[in-house]
């Protein structure tokens, strides 16, 4: 039995500054559980700044030199907290080669290089925990890789990205188009200065790439996810999804099992009122899992901000210093990872499913009958049409909204469409194309 676990925190910011928070309060209990002393030996971040609320012991050491606390012999894990793809990968292969357990929450290198990282830590030995990586503080890689074990994994459908849903949950509120929304994010510390990785849907598709990885035992790849961010919506979006189809738009990450291979992708998805997630609002993550024992076991929680994620980091390290404490760490893997089960990712354009097509053309007789024509030609089938669309002014006098719901049809077959429309003189924006969760 090691009575002490020694830990190297590297990335002092926010999270990292959480963790230290959650050390120093519950030090006696996170002890308790794991069964050792939990030694913070290390922090390594640009800024050594001293953190408000952070009190660290003296014996607590700061360096800005990353490879002194990996080549210690005495440290048994490495907390990576930096996020981005490098240095954060060639730190955490490095801590691995040095034969230290590691704790990350970095989804980017996560998704980016999955199977490279677990194969090298099956090779020396070594845990990869990583539960802060997806939905925050919900335990939802627990629940994937352990809780859920038993089951063949169906579909995975989540909102996995806390500023998207809460620009959206504005949108819908308060009226406001998607810059003032993002914004209202911005000001209120859920939206970074630059936006792209969220609301481009870069984050949500990291996530659900981890997902489709664990569930199947391979690697889904961060490139074959197809992905669409919210950008392009617009309040009247969201209000014809409240009173034409009941329904809110949610960005969401899927990967759906089908005997013609995994789907993979992200984009903005109108949700039914009597959908569990449609009251998922402002900052908060869910995740639907469907096993084919279990069903459907939905998991809800804050997915952003310092605590949140800083719980689940905090969670890993209780469980791997468990691990240390009674000299079985490595013993068998976290994940495990088979090259030979990497998935086949259908293709998007084979995805059946209902849409909503919101066209802008002039106001003038005729246009209707021709935009119903060239989808009857590409084999999409109308089910609703509405005009006289209360959009907000943003089309002009001489141009109205249409808004089309069709049946279900091929992904392949609506965008086909979607280009001829997109060329008529008539139509005066590109057109906005939203699939519907059935």
């Amino acid at each position: 039995m090691k009575n002490k676990v020694t830990l190297g925190l590297i990335g002092f910011g926010t999270v990292g500054a959480g963790v230290a928070k959650i050390l120093q309060a519950h030090v006696r209990e996170m002890e308790r559980r794991c069964g050792a002393r939990l030694h913070l030996k290390y922090i390594c971040g640009r800024s050594l700044r001293p953190r408000p609320g952070v009190r660290l012991s003296p014996e607590t050491r700061f360096t800005r030199d990353w490879k002194e606390l990996i080549h210690d012999p005495e440290l048994d894990i490495v907390i990576e907290l930096i996020g981005g793809y490098e240095p954060a990968r060639t730190m955490i292969e490095a801590a691995l080669a040095a034969d230290k357990h590691v704790v990350t929450a970095n989804k980017a290198v996560l998704s980016k290089h999955w199977g490279d990282l677990f194969e090298l830590a099956a090779r020396r030995r070594r845990l990869l925990y990583f539960e802060a990586s997806v939905g925050g503080g919900i335990p939802v890689i627990q629940a994937l890789n352990e809780g859920l074990a038993a089951n063949r994994i169906e579909r995975i459908l989540g909102i996995l990205n806390g500023t998207t849903n809460y620009i959206l949950t504005r949108m819908e509120r308060q009226g406001e188009n998607f810059q003032t929304a993002l914004k209202d994010a911005q000001r209120a510390g859920f939206a970074e200065a630059d936006p792209a990785f969220d609301v481009d849907g870069i984050d949500a598709a990291h996530k659900i790439a981890i997902l489709a990885s664990i569930a199947t035992g391979g690697w889904a790849r961060l490139k074959d996810v197809y992905r669409e961010g919210i950008t392009h919506l617009e309040p009247v979006d969201l209000l014809m999804g409240r009173e034409r189809l009941d329904s809110t738009i949610k960005l969401l990450g899927i990967a759906r099992w089908a005997p013609e291979g995994l789907e993979l992708r992200v984009h903005p998805t109108f949700v039914p009122r009597q959908h569990p997630f449609a009251n998922v609002r402002d900052e908060y993550n869910a995740v639907c899992i469907e096993g084919d024992a279990v069903g459907d076991v939905i998991l809800y929680g804050k997915g952003a901000g310092q605590m949140a994620a800083a719980s689940a980091v905090v969670s890993d390290i209780i469980f791997l210093a468990r691990q240390v404490a009674s000299g079985t760490a490595g013993q068998i893997p976290y994940v495990n990872y088979d090259s030979s089960r990497s998935p086949r990712v259908r293709p998007v354009e084979d995805l059946v499913s209902r849409y909503y097509l919101r066209l802008t053309t002039l106001d003038k007789p005729g246009v209707l009958g021709r935009i119903a024509g060239i989808l009857g030609r590409c084999g999409v089938s109308i089910a609703s049409v509405y005009q006289n669309v209360e959009d907000g002014g943003l089309s002009g006098a001489k141009q109205v909204p249409i808004v089309l719901i069709t049946h279900k049809g091929r992904e392949k077959s609506v965008q086909m469409a979607r280009r001829v429309i997109d060329r008529l003189p008539s139509v005066r924006k590109k057109t906005s194309l939203i699939r519907i969760l059935d």
